[in-house]
């Protein structure tokens, strides 16, 4: 197996997760919980009329689980964190951790044109 190392001057595309998968605002926290285990991923792109309107994250559900509320009764547009960050595909992977730094964020939305082709956190991102 070969490990393939990064620059910082290297597109985002080349270190992106392909493709999202997403959930509508007005399901729960529970359908959420659910596609994210079922896939097991942190994130979910909330899409509203074909249209990215926020992204849910672990983090974002675990602060509604230590609070003790019922997860069939939040509704994902309650807790998604909203506008999303996009980058473009061409982007580097330093303007990526640059913005990710200055937005105070761990997810940004890679687009191609208006297509959203991709997903990178922290993780995608070491180098």
């Amino acid at each position: 197996m070969t490990l393939r190392t990064y620059e910082t001057d290297d597109p985002v595309s080349s270190v992106m997760t392909k493709g999202t998968l997403s959930i509508k605002s007005s399901k729960n926290l529970n359908n959420a919980i659910t596609i994210m285990a079922d896939f097991d991923i942190g994130s979910l792109l909330v899409v509203d009329n074909g249209d990215a309107v926020g992204i849910i994250t672990s983090k974002d559900i675990i602060k509604i689980i230590s609070q003790e509320q019922d997860l069939k009764k939040v509704k994902v547009r309650e807790v998604m964190q909203a506008p999303i960050i996009k980058i473009k595909s061409v982007d580097t992977i330093s303007s990526a951790l640059l913005k990710m730094k200055e937005q105070k964020i761990n997810h940004l939305i890679i687009v191609d044109g208006d297509k959203i082709v991709g997903m990178v956190n922290p993780l995608n991102l070491l180098i």
